[in-house]
C-alpha cells in the first residue's frame, strides 16, 4: 500500500525537511547540491510503483530545511533521516553532488546502503592524472562567467551560465524547471560551503572499501571531468559498473527521465 509521509528530522542544530511515498523497498534520492528535493518531482511516477521514495532538502537548499547554526556533516545527517522514518538499509541514489556524499556515506555506513547509483558525481579527486586535472580547469574557466555574474548579483544569470556549462544541449523548456530551483538554492551559486568538511574525501579516496553494488552513470554530454570523476568511481569500486547515457546531460532525471529511471530500477 502507498503511504505518503512528511516529517520533520532533528539534527544537531536544527531539522530537515522530508518526505516519502511510495511502497516497496526504500530508496532515497540524495539531490544535486544546487537544487532541492523538488528535483525528482518528475521521476516519482515512475519510481513509487516500485519503492518507498524518500527525499529531503539539505540544509543549504530550498526553503523548508533550517540553516545550519552549529557544526554538521551530510554523513552525519542522513542517518537521522533513515531513523526517523525507520529506514534500515536502502538504495541511494545520488545526482551530482548527491553523489558524491552517497559514496561518502557507502565508506562510512556500508550495512545501511543496499546499492548505489551515482549520477553525474562530480568531486576533488586525490593525486588527479594530467587528463584529469586538465578536464577540471577547463570547467572551472568555463565557470568564470558565473562568477562575475554572482559578484554583480545577478544570480538568475549566473544560474543560466551554469546550465550553460552542465547542461549544453539542453532546449529552454528543458533547462526552466533546473533554472527555476536553482533561484531558490541561492547558497550553492554564492559558494557558501555545503557542509564544513575536511579536505579528504572519503568515498573517491577509499572506493575498495564501498561493498554495496554500483552503477556510475554519466551522461553523454555531461562536462569531461564528470566522466573522467565516473570512470575513477567505476575503476575503485569493486564490482561497478560504468554506464554513459547517449544523448544525456548533467541532469539526466530531466534530460533522460526514460533511462534514468531504468538503471535505478535496474532488471525486473
Amino acid at each position: 500500500m502507498t503511504t505518503d509521509q512528511n516529517l520533520l528530522v532533528p539534527v544537531p542544530g536544527g531539522e530537515l525537511f522530508s518526505t516519502r511515498t511510495g511502497a516497496g523497498p526504500d530508496l532515497v534520492l540524495l539531490d544535486a547540491g544546487s537544487v532541492d528535493l523538488r528535483m525528482w518531482e518528475g521521476n516519482l511516477p515512475t519510481l513509487t510503483p516500485h519503492h518507498r521514495v524518500t527525499r529531503y532538502d539539505d540544509r543549504p537548499v530550498g526553503r523548508r530545511s533550517s540553516r545550519a547554526t552549529t557544526h554538521w556533516s551530510f554523513t552525519g545527517d542522513l542517518p537521522a533521516v533513515l531513523d526517523t522514518h525507520g529506514i534500515g538499509r536502502a538504495t541511494l541514489v545520488g545526482a551530482s553532488d548527491g553523489g558524491r556524499k552517497a559514496l561518502d556515506f557507502a565508506v562510512a555506513h556500508p550495512e545501511r546502503v543496499e546499492r548505489l547509483v551515482l549520477v553525474g558525481t562530480a568531486t576533488e579527486l586525490p593525486d588527479p592524472t594530467p587528463a584529469e586535472r586538465a578536464d577540471l580547469d577547463a570547467v572551472l574557466a568555463a565557470l568564470l562567467p558565473r562568477t562575475e555574474a554572482v559578484e554583480r548579483g545577478d544570480l538568475a544569470a549566473a544560474a543560466l551560465i551554469d546550465l550553460d556549462v552542465r547542461a549544453p544541449r539542453a532546449d529552454p523548456a528543458a533547462r526552466a524547471r533546473p533554472a527555476e530551483l536553482y533561484a531558490d538554492s541561492p547558497d550553492f551559486l554564492l559558494g557558501t560551503p555545503a557542509e564544513p568538511l575536511s579536505p579528504a574525501r572519503p568515498g573517491i579516496a577509499r572506493p575498495a572499501e564501498v561493498t554495496a553494488p554500483t552503477l556510475a552513470v554519466v551522461g553523454e554530454h555531461d562536462i569531461p571531468f564528470a566522466r573522467r570523476c565516473a570512470a575513477r568511481i567505476a575503476a575503485g569500486v569493486p564490482g561497478a559498473e560504468l554506464v554513459t547515457v547517449p544523448g544525456g546531460d548533467h541532469f539526466l532525471d530531466f534530460s533522460r527521465p526514460d533511462r534514468f529511471a531504468a538503471l535505478v530500477l535496474g532488471p525486473r
